[in-house]
């Protein structure tokens, strides 16, 4: 495996050069100068470093002596060790008795540059690849392999710990992201995507429930946060809690169709529960999947008959407010007997009486249905 490469070794040269003032080479596994304070060596082959990757042993060079070998100068050159193997060798320029006591402070400050840089990759990396394994959890889990949960369990997840999926969309994900990051417990989980943040929150189960109240509580906060980072656009939609391995895949496809139903419904709203919409949720999905029945013409022989729009108001205000009179004609700002008026001309115009539950739910059904399409 590869450890340096020349963007490594620039950086080794130029912050080695900073502790003593001399040039600096750094070499490849295979003598050739990657990094150095002279840029014209770059890419040339350093015949020093090449015996000193052969015998594993810092190798000094004599002026004289450097006229006899190729691409050499006066100087130093000890091997860069990384994980009991030589990678590279880094070369100080100048008369060995100079410079021979910088030649060990050189040689460790590179090879702290160089694992601080490995340990960071593998971090990224180890990141990257935990997004990866919770992308394919989204899924579902019919196609998780073995080999999938041997990786699952290198990283440290635990999949049996109950979650549930919030989706993040805000105007500028990378301040969001560390917003939410500092504020995520051990246990919770996240994938990046171009256009959302997904979260797989870590949830209380009380007595064989979700404590749905406390996770409402803690995302509440969270968007008071993102908030005063002034966010213009600010989403969130919280799924379900489903239990076993394949509930988080659940969960995050109820907060995809929550989060297209709502933004249909109410797009003037920063936060939609699928809790709150299970119906129209419901229905999108009987229409997605071609298995939905026309529940009746009701919405559209409301919408002909009535141009203002005040008997779907009406309609909907009713369901809304559990069918009390007094607090939909508040609500609308109309007299009682308004109300009466408008809810007998609904009934004219469908042959169904709000008023009975099982008409009123054919209207309201027949509007959901024209909604969510």
């Amino acid at each position: 495996m590869r450890f340096l490469n020349q963007g490594l070794a620039q950086e080794i040269v130029n912050r080695t050069m900073k502790i003593i003032n001399r040039n600096i080479n750094v070499m490849n596994e295979k003598g050739i100068i990657i990094g150095s304070g002279d840029k014209k060596r770059i890419d040339t082959i350093h015949e020093g470093a090449v015996r000193v990757i052969e015998n594993k042993s810092g190798f000094e060079i004599e002026e004289a002596e450097a006229k006899l070998l190729h691409g050499v100068k006066a100087g130093i050159n000890l091997p860069i060790t990384f994980r009991d193997h030589v990678v590279g060798v880094i070369g100080i320029t100048g008369a060995p008795d100079e410079i021979r006591n910088y030649g060990e402070l050189v040689k460790m400050a590179a090879e702290m540059i160089l694992q601080q840089a490995v340990l960071v990759e593998e971090m990224q990396w180890d990141e990257r690849l935990k997004e990866e394994l919770i992308s394919q959890l989204l899924q579902g889990t019919d196609k998780l392999t073995p080999f999938y949960f041997e990786r699952v369990e290198r990283l440290g997840i635990n999949l049996d710990i109950p979650r549930v999926v919030i989706l993040l969309s805000v105007e500028n994900q990378s301040n969001a992201y560390k917003y939410i990051q500092e504020k995520l417990e051990k246990d919770d989980l996240y994938v990046m995507h171009p256009d959302h943040i997904v979260l797989l929150k870590k949830v209380h189960i009380k007595e064989y429930e979700w404590d749905y109240s406390r996770t409402l509580h803690r995302l509440e906060k969270w968007m008071l946060g993102l908030k005063s980072q002034q966010q213009n656009r600010l989403k969130v939609v919280m799924g379900d809690y489903h239990a076993g391995l394949d509930g988080v895949s659940k969960s995050y496809q109820d907060a995809v169709d929550t989060s297209k139903v709502g933004e249909k419904l109410h797009p003037d709203k920063t936060i939609y529960f699928y809790q709150d919409y299970k119906l129209p949720v419901f229905l999108a999905r009987a229409n997605q999947l071609g298995i939905a029945e026309d529940i009746g013409p009701y919405f559209a022989q409301l919408q002909h008959h009535d141009k203002k729009g005040e008997l779907l108001e009406t309609l909907m205000s009713y369901v809304e407010e559990n069918g009390d009179i007094n607090k939909v004609a508040g609500r609308l700002f109309i007299h009682r007997n308004t109300l009466r008026y408008r809810l007998e001309r609904i009934t004219e115009i469908t042959d169904k009486d709000p008023r009975k539950v099982k008409d009123l739910l054919e209207l309201y059904l027949s509007i959901l249905q024209h909604q969510v399409k």
